[in-house]
């Protein structure tokens, strides 16, 4: 797939694991050695051809959203006209995958 047939991209978010939760009498730990599990990851289909910019627009989507913590972000892959036109995005559009 060449750069002009590439319209839009897929954009991993990986969302950090809470901190664990510990029972009111263990012993006090410092934040930063409590345990936190693998993060989980959300994905985005954008229609921005643009990698950069399909990234602000996923972190403008989030903010709008419920997601008030928004973690790491990068593009999985490219989306082709084809597959844009099948998941029925229009051009600047952000939509969970």
């Amino acid at each position: 797939m060449t750069d002009k047939e590439s319209q839009g991209w897929i954009v991993q978010v990986a969302i950090p694991a809470e901190p664990e939760i510990r029972a009111p009498d263990s012993p006090w730990r410092s934040p930063s050695m409590r345990e936190r599990g693998p993060p989980s990851f959300k994905y985005f289909n954008v229609a921005i051809a643009a990698s950069d910019k399909a990234i602000e627009a996923t972190a403008k989507y989030m903010v709008k959203g419920a997601e008030a913590f928004v973690g790491e972000m990068s593009v999985a892959r490219r989306l082709s006209v084809g597959e844009i036109a099948a998941l029925s995005l229009t051009a600047g559009e952000v939509k969970p995958a």
